[in-house]
């Protein structure tokens, strides 16, 4: 439902021009089985570091360096390796990549910046809803017999 949420919200700013980001990773389909998603740089961190799509298929992943120090982005997972080139504070590059469902890691490969704190995760597809990992449904078993109103 979040994720649902996250989309719709996307889809409105994009729509308005905003400049606001959420919390989520902005992805976006463009045409079926492609998607698109934008997060940015800084010292020393991802903005988003997790990020979820959906649909296993040819992702651009677009990395704007809001830093001063120049970054990257490596994707690293289900046999896929893959980086943007090096750019600096203020710059924008894009890399396309043609994912299959798993989990991926995200990070700078520029100097010690991963150490840093520079990484993140890429969930795709299936994985994406995994068993047990929604957050945003209370755990009725929680609720059951608590007899009370937090009080």
């Amino acid at each position: 439902m979040r994720r649902v949420l996250l989309l719709l919200a996307v889809a409105l700013l994009a729509g308005c021009g905003s400049d606001d980001s959420d919390d989520g990773a902005s992805a976006t389909g463009t045409n079926a089985g492609s998607t698109s998603i934008e997060l940015t740089a800084t010292e020393f961190a991802f903005d988003p570091s997790t990020l979820e799509v959906e649909q296993a298929g040819e992702t651009t992943f677009t990395l704007v360096n809001d830093g001063e120090f120049p970054h990257a982005l490596e994707i690293e997972g289900q046999g896929i390796e893959e980086e943007t080139e090096e750019i600096d504070g203020g710059e924008t590059t894009e890399l396309t990549v043609d994912l299959e469902p798993g989990e991926y890691e995200l990070y700078c490969p520029v100097g010690d910046h991963r150490e840093q704190g520079m990484e993140g995760t890429l969930i795709v597809g299936d994985a994406a809803g995994g068993s047990g990992t929604m957050t945003d449904e209370p755990d009725e078993t929680e609720t059951e017999g608590s007899g009370g109103y937090g009080g």
